[in-house]
């Protein structure tokens, strides 16, 4: 009897023990709620409001292979924009035929930089989720996203600076070239990467703040680039309109109004990239960021608005792969520049091949020519007619 009673002891003590210890956990969680609750908000941000993982497949939405799809098709047309742009930048830094480094072409080369830097970080943030799904490192996607958000940022201000110069050449065209010098394009540029920092930090600013004020910085974030965006879509139609005008001027079926047409024919491509691509990405995240604070919906809509941005991923991306296309590669002068790059085209004898204009020289071209041939019809008239009244009076002799 003596075991047994010292057996039902110890597992009493055993029992008072475990029970002791559960109290001491539970005073330690209620006298640390903030801690807890952040890491929770840590966990749940990495799984819901990520830009590489929006829903979850057992609350609806997309399957795990159609996720994993969308992820290979985002990682290809990231790869293919770094390239592209890793081209730019070289052709403009090394210009073998020297004809690359005059209009805009510092605007272009911080372009293609913020489009370089989008293009890597996206690749990151989900090459991580398809590398490594079941590792979490908050290092390596806190890097990931702060470059994601500051690549996109900049990319949109460049973008935007970038019409701005497009307007004021084609508004302005004598003026334009007193207003941009490269001096202040420098400094406009500087200010542009200054400014797309604090941008990027708000991505990450769930490592110290709250899950709901970080959703509220996202969503603020979202909306600086819609105004930007906005403000692209306004100036390009004014381009648009301008430059229709001016053709106008020069005649139907002169050189000059074709230059015109081709330029507003690009100007009308660029703003519709820039509506399909870019608008409704940013709309659905802000929507679902909206959603997620509880504010006009459910925790379903959220959801399904998670789906639809995950799903308009890809095509978001395409815009950073399209901007060197249509900003510097339709360029005759970057084309030749990429050619002679690659070997393709040689200078003979040393010289550079023969440069054409490029846009900004362009729009100044073209719309100086249309507001000046009319003054200058004028004064040829006006010379001829006094070379005639000269020719009819006889000569005298002198006195």
């Amino acid at each position: 009897m003596l075991p047994n009673a010292r057996y039902l002891q110890l597992l009493i003590a055993f029992v008072v023990c475990i029970a002791l210890t559960g109290q001491s956990q539970a005073k330690n969680v209620s006298s640390h709620p903030s801690q807890t609750s952040t890491n929770l908000g840590r966990s749940t941000i990495w799984k819901k409001t990520t830009l590489s993982n929006d829903t979850e497949t057992s609350r609806g939405g997309l399957s795990k292979s159609q996720k994993r799809k969308i992820i290979i098709v985002t990682l290809v047309v990231a790869t293919t924009g770094a390239i592209f742009n890793a081209a730019v930048i070289l052709a403009i830094i090394i210009d073998p035929l020297k004809t690359l480094r005059k209009g805009a072409w510092i605007t272009i080369l911080n372009l293609a930089i913020a489009d370089l830097i989008s293009c890597i970080s996206g690749f990151c943030v989900f090459g991580w989720e398809f590398i490594k799904p079941s590792r979490e490192s908050e290092t390596e996607y806190a890097i990931s996203f702060f470059g994601w958000s500051f690549g996109v940022s900049s990319s949109f201000l460049m973008l935007t600076f970038f019409t701005v110069q497009i307007y004021v050449i084609t508004k302005f065209p004598l003026k334009s070239r007193f207003m941009f010098t490269d001096v202040k394009v420098v400094l406009i540029t500087l200010a542009i990467w200054l400014f797309s920092f604090p941008l990027g930090l708000s991505y990450i600013s769930y490592l110290k703040y709250p899950v709901e004020v970080g959703l509220k910085l996202w969503a603020g974030r979202i909306c600086v680039l819609q105004i930007a965006l906005l403000v692209q879509v306004i100036l390009n139609i004014s381009v648009t309109i301008e430059i229709m005008k001016s053709g106008r001027n020069t005649g139907n079926h002169s050189s000059q109004n074709n230059k015109h047409r081709n330029i507003a024919k690009t100007v009308i491509i660029l703003t519709l990239v820039l509506l399909v691509t870019a608008f409704p990405y940013l709309l659905f995240r802000q929507i679902e960021f909206i959603f997620r604070l509880g504010h006009f919906g459910d925790s379903k809509s959220a959801h399904t608005l998670g789906s639809l941005s995950f799903g308009y991923t890809p095509i978001a991306v395409l815009n950073f792969t399209a901007n060197p296309i249509l900003y510097s590669l339709r360029l005759p002068d970057y084309r030749r520049t990429l050619l002679a790059f690659v070997g393709k085209i040689k200078s003979k004898g040393g010289r550079p091949l023969i440069s054409t204009p490029n846009t900004s020289l362009k729009l100044t071209q073209t719309h100086a020519s249309s507001l000046l041939r009319g003054s200058d019809r004028s004064s040829f008239q006006q010379s001829k007619r006094c070379s005639m009244e000269r020719s009819s009076v006889p000569v005298s002799s002198p006195v």
